[in-house]
């Protein structure tokens, strides 16, 4: 008998414990988002940069507007990335004036499988309670970590660390809509598309 108690209530722990893990998190098939973007590299100094980031798994594009720093000026800068061609488009804008260079993608943003995580338990991020996720690569020395709202199970931050490397990187999502993105978001206007130049 006590041992049948002691087993029942074995179970039944195990099973609050389990009822309490959140579902693996799930990366949103369109979205914009208020993002400060943080890179840390040896002997590097990067200052955080804050972007508008938009998403759209069904065009296959990312799209990153906000002011950056290009020949010691600073432009309102464009940066479409079709995944479909693997091509990265930049495009500075100032008073009136466009700039806009090609090339072949080299520039990571997140868009994470989720298939390796594991769940370490909840965590606050500027005061907000989230769900935080790790996964670790020995083997290349690299720590994903993963921060979701627990409210609505969208993205708060992701770190990258590359240990073996000493740089790492850090999304902050301010402000995130999980909507569906106006389709022409993503491409150039034709004016800018003719005069763009590989890079």
């Amino acid at each position: 008998m006590k041992a049948t108690f002691i087993l029942l209530l074995g179970l039944y722990l195990l099973s609050v414990a389990i009822a309490q893990q959140p579902s693996r998190p799930v990366w949103p098939t369109a979205f914009s988002a208020s993002v400060e973007h943080r890179r840390h590299e040896p002997f590097e100094r990067h200052e955080p940069r804050f972007h508008r980031f938009y998403y759209d798994s069904v065009k296959n594009k990312d799209k990153i507007t906000g002011i950056e720093e290009w020949h010691a000026e600073y432009y309102w800068t464009e940066r479409i990335f079709d995944h479909n061609i693997q091509r990265e488009y930049t495009v500075y804008l100032q008073r009136g004036s466009s700039v806009c260079f090609y090339r072949s993608i080299n520039t990571t943003l997140p868009k994470p499988n989720f298939a390796n995580v594991n769940y370490i338990g909840q965590s606050l991020i500027n005061y907000e309670p989230v769900y935080h996720w790790i996964e670790t690569d020995r083997t290349r020395g690299i720590t994903f970590q993963y921060f979701e709202t627990v409210k609505y199970r969208e993205p708060k931050r992701i770190e990258v660390s590359h240990d073996r490397e000493g740089r790492s990187e850090t999304w902050n999502f301010f402000e995130f809509d999980s909507c569906p993105q106006d389709p022409e978001l993503f491409d150039l206007p034709a004016a800018v598309r003719n005069t763009c130049n590989p890079y």
